[in-house]
């Protein structure tokens, strides 16, 4: 009998087994440790999905005494009641490590997120600050002033096809899909090789063949492969012809 596939978007994984310790993340876990022991004010950066918010997973759950905010931007809420919302979530926990979404911030978010700032340093609680966001251009400046108060730690996306392919893997694994290796080594041929673009393709096959109905083959992939491949080159032509 034929296993029927469902449609259904499984959580993510952030379990310790899943996390891929490479030379792009390797400061900011040395740092992270030692921050642990002695405090400090730091802010985790990159210019590409690094493992961010899984490394902020791996923290929380080794360590429970840490108070976690996971920010969910809402430009309606007044800034005010954010504040209040994260302190709460807070308690009176000594530790404060806040994970905020990739990309500019609604202005409410971003001037609550400026308060939080403050009052950390104010109570000289110890803060780690996970955020990717390349264009500072429409953020508050009281809010760029205090970043830069904070020591910047920067992540890196894996470089080589080994580490590409061992993350790969891993996200593979958390989305509890089967992939071999003759599919990532068709996709690193083909395909760009930064994993912004690799996690992309990666997410488009997954639905391709859950909607298809069709089990991942090499043979299968190697069609959805050069599909995505065809895809991104014509986006990259679209825009170069309209001036974006």
């Amino acid at each position: 009998m034929r296993q029927q596939l469902l449609d259904i978007d499984l959580p993510p994984s952030y379990a310790y087994a899943e996390w891929v310790r490479h030379g792009g993340v390797e400061l900011a876990q040395n740092r992270l440790a030692l921050w642990l022991v002695h405090g400090g004010r730091l802010w985790l950066n990159s210019e590409a999905p690094a493992g961010k918010t899984h490394l902020a997973h791996l923290l929380i759950e080794e360590h429970p005494h840490l108070g976690f905010v996971s920010v969910h931007p809402d430009a309606a809420q007044a800034s005010t009641r954010q504040v209040a919302s994260w302190l709460a979530e807070l308690g009176n926990a000594a530790w404060w490590l806040f994970d905020v979404p990739n990309g500019e911030l609604p202005r409410a978010t971003a001037i609550a997120l400026f308060h939080l700032l403050e009052r950390s340093r104010e109570a000289q609680r110890p803060l780690a600050l996970l955020w990717r966001n390349a264009d500072f251009s429409q953020t508050p400046p009281e809010l760029v002033s205090r970043l830069a108060t904070l020591e910047r730690v920067d992540m890196h996306p894996p470089k080589n096809d080994a580490e590409l392919t061992a993350v790969l893997q891993t996200v593979a694994v958390s989305r509890q899909w089967q992939i071999d290796d003759a599919v990532i080594r068709l996709m690193l041929t083909h395909l760009p090789r930064d994993l912004d673009t690799l996690l992309t393709a990666m997410g488009q096959m997954e639905k391709a063949s859950l909607s298809e109905r069709k089990r991942l083959t090499a043979r299968w992939a190697s069609r959805q492969i050069r599909d995505i491949g065809d895809d991104m080159a014509a986006s990259r032509q679209s825009s170069l012809f309209s001036g974006d």
